[in-house]
């Protein structure tokens, strides 16, 4: 576990000097810029992840098949997922080592990870299917969903009110 920490500390330490952190840190303009662009992928992404689920949960657009719904928003959630990760590695370069000892940013992270693999594993199957499919493995599918991207927004939200615990030599 020491090695991962060291990588990851490593990581940071590039990110943090790196053309983008840099760049975007000394400009008045790009933090600003690249912020407006996550943001807005963020209304995005969640838009879709709210539709879809509220199908599964069989509160909204009885009418419409579930499987439909997934497959029309598919490549609005894919691109707006594109334009929040790459974006938020930008945001995250300019203050990589404070966000490597912040608690909300790992939780964060931890999420993320398990909201993208959960979202292209088992929940794009189960709103896809339009086979019979138990009402109970959709609604836990989209209490999931809903559960792990809230953890993502939460975490995210967080960062800016929860201490970091800088690491050793950071300079900060």
């Amino acid at each position: 576990m020491h090695s991962i920490s060291q990588a990851l500390l490593a990581f940071c330490r590039w990110c943090d000097a790196s053309f983008f952190g840099e760049g975007i840190r000394n400009s008045v303009w790009l933090f600003p810029f690249v912020e407006i662009f996550h943001l807005l992928a963020l209304g995005l992404l969640g838009g879709t992840i709210i539709l879809v689920n509220l199908s599964l949960l069989g509160v909204r657009f009885r009418g419409d098949p579930v499987a439909r719904l997934a497959r029309d928003v598919q490549p609005l959630f894919n691109a707006s997922l594109a334009v929040m990760l790459i974006s938020g590695f930008l945001l995250f370069s300019t203050e990589a080592l404070k966000m490597y000892g912040s608690p909300a940013f790992q939780f964060k992270m931890a999420c993320l990870a398990l909201a993208i693999l959960f979202t292209y594993t088992l929940h794009f199957s189960i709103a896809r299917n339009d086979g019979p499919l138990s009402p109970g493995w959709r609604k836990l599918a989209a209490i999931a969903s809903l559960t792990l991207w809230a953890g993502v927004a939460l975490g995210g939200r967080a960062i800016g009110y929860v201490m970091s615990n800088m690491p050793p030599g950071s300079g900060s």
